[in-house]
């Protein structure tokens, strides 16, 4: 397993705005330190996985094609999401969303009801949907995290890891006339990076993006669990739709099994504000403005 100098050289830990230049990315909004391993994986680490980048190395939690740790593949998920528990210093309950990214993968679109098709621009939107690449991902991430607040809460993301093995196109299933696409789209959100570096995407590579866990569990389980009616469910799902489109953006595939009701960390119990509930909203890869 390949390691990284999480001192950028320097001998100690530098906080994330005294990183060297030459480590430093901004990538359509968002600021990264990209460090590279020794046997050539890149990890890009956000503003707010830097405090935490001795969890997010790949030693931590992922080894060749399998997870270090008890990884376990996400109930429902439609791509190869884990959650895996990471030992954490301060926080014995830490644990890592490792998802792999589909980006440019064939998409097969699912949304609960009839009534999120029935806007027609939104329908001509769910037939040419593509999977975002991981930096779009994150930065449509942000950008709705900084517009959400005390509406809903999402995952924190704090890393992209790029391991250094190569594949064929044919095994990771991208279709090869999106690239030049996303690699313009990525070019062109760095116009701003001023003196930092400038990432590129290497297409017969994966790119793993690592959240923060979130504490609850979905409306869909919470339906078969029989603590939750279909139509409590359908109707939450649908106010969740409506919100984000208020703050101008959509989840083009938006389902209950996106909808995570809060848990108290210790009690386990269900967070409610107002007489309701506290939810969490997951799954962006589909993500896009309005």
């Amino acid at each position: 397993m390949e390691g990284f100098d999480l001192t950028l050289g320097r001998g100690i830990k530098p906080t994330f705005d005294d990183a060297p230049p030459a480590f430093r990315y901004r990538i359509a909004g968002v600021d990264y330190l990209r460090i590279q391993g020794l046997q050539g994986g890149d990890l890009y680490v956000t503003r707010e996985g830097w405090p935490a980048v001795a969890c997010l190395t790949p030693d931590r939690w992922y080894n060749g094609e399998r997870f270090h740790k008890a990884g376990r593949a996400l109930a429902g998920a439609t791509g190869a999401v884990y959650r895996v528990p990471v030992e954490h210093r301060a926080n014995p309950n830490f644990a890592l969303v490792a998802k792999f990214s589909r980006v440019g993968q064939e998409v097969g679109i699912t949304a609960v009801g009839s009534g999120l098709h029935d806007d027609p621009e939104l329908a001509s939107r769910l037939a040419g949907a593509e999977f975002l690449p991981p930096f779009e991902e994150f930065a449509h991430l942000c950008r709705l995290r900084s517009q959400c607040r005390g509406l809903f809460a999402t995952n924190t993301p704090l890393a992209v890891y790029s391991p250094p093995t190569r594949y064929l196109p044919w095994q990771l299933g991208r279709k090869r006339h999106l690239q030049s696409d996303f690699t313009r789209r990525l070019h062109a959100s760095q116009a701003d990076a001023g003196t930092g570096g400038r990432a590129v995407y290497d297409w017969e590579r994966l790119y793993i993006l690592l959240y923060r866990w979130m504490d609850g569990f979905d409306a869909e389980q919470a339906v078969r669990s029989g603590a939750l009616s279909p139509a409590r469910a359908e109707a939450w799902t649908r106010e969740a739709a409506a919100r984000l489109r208020e703050l101008g953006w959509v989840v083009l595939d938006h389902k209950p099994r996106h909808l995570i009701l809060r848990t108290h960390r210790r009690t386990g119990a269900l967070l409610c504000r107002a007489q309701r509930p506290v939810l969490g909203l997951v799954d962006y890869e589909l993500l896009y403005p309005s």
